[in-house]
């Protein structure tokens, strides 16, 4: 999605749609990484139109080390570009889960946009 790419694009990190996946010249992922998915539904209807759709993000930050300034860095991006957070887990206790068989540290969060939605007629009520 163009909008999230857009909003992540300022951090020193990679950002991949849907999953990592290695390359011939990268067989192992980044130090620090961001993967995420998207879902769109129909939110507001008039008159039995659409008039905007909401879109989530399901985003996850996978780290070799200690993500927390990265975290905070890509909360201010996503609130700034207009993405409204719905949930944040690290599944830990008091600190960012340790996957042990990535051995990364990851933290997942559920965002949600708003955007109008475009009429037969090309226009965007």
């Amino acid at each position: 999605m163009k909008q999230v790419q857009q909003a992540l694009s300022g951090l020193d990190i990679p950002v991949y749609a849907g999953i990592w996946r290695p390359t011939a010249s990268g067989q192992n992922p980044p130090a620090q990484y961001a993967v995420y998915a998207t879902t769109t539904t129909e939110d507001v209807h008039l008159d039995d139109t659409v008039v905007s759709l909401k879109t989530f993000v399901y985003l996850s930050l996978w780290s070799d080390g200690d993500p927390t300034d990265t975290a905070t860095r890509i909360r201010s991006a996503m609130y700034s570009a207009g993405f409204i957070m719905v949930e944040e887990t690290d599944m830990g206790y008091n600190q960012p889960a340790y996957d042990s068989a990535t051995r990364q540290y990851n933290l997942h969060w559920t965002w949600c946009l708003r955007i109008g939605a475009k009429a037969e007629d090309g226009d965007n009520p």
